[in-house]
């Protein structure tokens, strides 16, 4: 608690919240197991924001249990991402874009579902996040696609994090879905906050969200920090490597000063043009043989995780990619925790990825 306290007075970024229950799920498949049971109980209410969904067998399997709730009396409200649904590309068949009668159709059965400004082309809502009856949040990388569990071809596995959080971040984390669902039409979301839950657990945690003009740093100034406060290790998963100049330097100040600094990549990407992926593998490679980091290439598949690991008890994990966009123009949102005993699970699954296994 005392390092997330200092780093909240450093930085001026929201208070550490104590008394959390978190669990990390670095398996699609186990995240959309815990997410339906979840889903599968709310009473009251279930608010989600996902930059993509497709129509295929796991979206539509959790569009049909958001409708049951729906249609059980549960206010259900899904901001999507307008862009990264692709459902102005229906043509596009490899990407499975939801068709508008798909959408309509479960709009029919109550399920409150608005797009996130579709005239425009930036901002995205890249944020990922589910709330449901104001006692559960999941947040990271994940996005909603067959795609986790059979792959692309060409590309071959994605591998992801998710966090499932219970206790009092989760109101603060309601906060940041009624500002989304605000920007996107004419209705207020139709439910209120719950109240902040009672303690459960043993992990304080900052919620980091961007953009919040006056309230929050830059981003790229809250992950310098984090690379500042470094004293024996930084670990970083991202899918897409395009830092910004101070974040280069950050990450090259924490090297020199003796720190352990380690950048997972998957070896493919799921960028539409390879020479883009082949130049972003590229700049990691080139920043590598300057002794900015140890690059780890897993061969066999797609990394889209987005997490952060320092001396073995901070990690933040959520939909910052360690880019331009994310840090500049996009809507993100993240989780910074303090709990060795969930930093150690990701260390042990970076290890697990760097010797060929996940």
């Amino acid at each position: 608690m005392d390092t997330l306290e200092r780093f909240a007075e450093e930085t001026a970024c929201p208070r550490p919240i104590p008394g959390n229950r978190v669990r990390i799920l670095d398996d699609a498949m186990r995240f959309y197991d815990a997410l339906l049971e979840d889903i599968r109980k709310a009473r009251n209410y279930i608010l989600m924001e996902f930059f993509v969904f497709r129509e295929d067998v796991i979206s539509t399997t959790i569009l049909d249990a958001l409708a049951e709730r729906a249609e059980a009396g549960v206010r259900v409200c899904v901001v999507l991402d307008y862009f990264g649904c692709l459902q102005h590309f229906e043509e596009k068949k490899r990407w499975r874009p939801m068709k508008r009668s798909y959408i309509q159709s479960y709009r029919d059965r109550g399920v409150d579902l608005v797009f996130y400004r579709r005239k425009l082309f930036f901002p995205r809502n890249h944020r990922k996040l589910t709330l449901i009856d104001g006692k559960v949040a999941y947040t990271g990388g994940m996005n909603v696609s067959d795609l986790y569990k059979n792959g692309i071809p060409g590309v071959g596995k994605f591998w992801d994090m998710h966090l499932r959080i219970e206790g009092p971040a989760v109101d603060y984390l309601y906060a940041g879905f009624a500002r989304i669902w605000e920007e996107c039409g004419d209705r207020p979301p139709g439910v209120t906050s719950s109240g902040m839950p009672a303690p459960c657990g043993d992990t304080p945690v900052i919620v980091l969200e961007s953009p919040l003009p006056g309230k929050n740093p830059n981003p790229e100034e809250l992950y310098c920090r984090l690379f500042a406060s470094a004293e024996k290790s930084i670990r970083l998963i991202t899918p897409y490597f395009w830092p910004t100049r101070s974040i280069r330097r950050s990450i090259l100040a924490a090297s020199r000063r003796g720190i352990r600094v380690e950048l997972l990549m998957g070896a493919n990407s799921d960028l539409p043009f390879s020479i883009l992926a082949a130049i972003l593998l590229h700049v990691a490679r080139k920043l590598a043989r300057k002794g900015y980091f140890t690059l780890h290439v897993q061969p066999g598949g797609f990394h889209h995780d987005k997490a952060v690991s320092v001396d073995g008890h901070l990690l933040t994990v959520g939909s910052y990619n360690l880019e331009y966009f994310s840090f500049r123009i996009n809507h993100e949102l993240g989780v910074l925790l303090d709990d060795p005993s969930i930093a150690g699970e990701f260390d042990r699954y970076f290890d697990k990825c760097i010797h060929g296994g996940g």
